[in-house]
Protein backbone atom coordinates (compact mmCIF):
# COMPACT_ATOMS: atom_id res chain seq x y z
CA UNK A 1 0.00 0.00 0.00
CA UNK A 2 2.75 2.25 0.88
CA UNK A 3 3.93 2.00 -2.56
CA UNK A 4 1.13 2.86 -3.80
CA UNK A 5 1.13 5.84 -2.52
CA UNK A 6 4.92 6.92 -3.48
CA UNK A 7 3.51 6.56 -6.90
CA UNK A 8 0.62 8.47 -6.06
CA UNK A 9 2.43 11.25 -4.75
CA UNK A 10 5.01 11.39 -7.57
CA UNK A 11 2.69 11.49 -10.01
CA UNK A 12 0.87 14.22 -8.38
CA UNK A 13 4.13 16.06 -7.79
CA UNK A 14 5.26 15.43 -11.43
CA UNK A 15 1.75 17.29 -12.81
CA UNK A 16 2.05 20.29 -10.51
CA UNK A 17 5.92 20.74 -12.09
CA UNK A 18 4.54 20.25 -15.19
CA UNK A 19 1.36 22.49 -14.50
CA UNK A 20 3.53 25.45 -13.22
CA UNK A 21 5.95 25.29 -15.48
CA UNK A 22 3.78 25.54 -18.27
CA UNK A 23 1.44 28.60 -16.89
CA UNK A 24 4.95 30.18 -16.13
CA UNK A 25 6.30 29.69 -20.21
CA UNK A 26 3.27 31.63 -21.36
CA UNK A 27 4.16 34.99 -19.79
CA UNK A 28 6.50 37.15 -21.43
CA UNK A 29 9.28 38.23 -20.49
CA UNK A 30 7.63 42.19 -19.72
CA UNK A 31 5.42 39.69 -17.56
CA UNK A 32 7.89 37.70 -15.90
CA UNK A 33 10.06 40.98 -14.68
CA UNK A 34 6.71 42.56 -13.69
CA UNK A 35 6.33 39.36 -10.92
CA UNK A 36 10.49 39.83 -10.16
CA UNK A 37 10.76 36.75 -12.32
CA UNK A 38 13.57 36.03 -14.88
CA UNK A 39 12.44 32.70 -17.33
CA UNK A 40 16.04 30.80 -15.83
CA UNK A 41 13.80 30.46 -13.17
CA UNK A 42 10.98 28.55 -13.80
CA UNK A 43 12.37 25.14 -13.68
CA UNK A 44 13.49 25.96 -9.88
CA UNK A 45 10.02 27.80 -8.78
CA UNK A 46 8.17 24.62 -10.52
CA UNK A 47 10.48 22.73 -8.64
CA UNK A 48 9.01 24.53 -5.47
CA UNK A 49 5.55 23.86 -6.13
CA UNK A 50 5.80 20.39 -6.67
CA UNK A 51 7.25 20.34 -3.54
CA UNK A 52 4.50 21.59 -1.88
CA UNK A 53 2.31 18.73 -3.13
CA UNK A 54 1.63 16.52 0.33
CA UNK A 55 0.47 12.82 0.58
CA UNK A 56 -3.07 12.62 -0.17
CA UNK A 57 -3.40 10.89 3.72
CA UNK A 58 -1.69 14.26 5.00
CA UNK A 59 -2.86 17.04 7.60
CA UNK A 60 -3.41 19.96 5.20
CA UNK A 61 -0.72 22.27 4.12
CA UNK A 62 -0.62 25.49 5.24
CA UNK A 63 -1.63 28.54 4.09
CA UNK A 64 0.56 29.80 1.37
CA UNK A 65 1.85 32.88 2.35
CA UNK A 66 0.12 35.23 -0.82
CA UNK A 67 -3.23 35.26 -2.18
CA UNK A 68 -4.23 34.09 -5.52
CA UNK A 69 -5.40 37.32 -7.27
CA UNK A 70 -8.16 37.01 -10.03
CA UNK A 71 -7.64 39.56 -12.93
CA UNK A 72 -10.94 40.69 -14.51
Amino acid sequence: MQLLSTLDLAFRRWQRYGEVRRELATYTERELADMGLSRSEIPQIAREAAALVRPADAAPAPAPRFAKIAHT
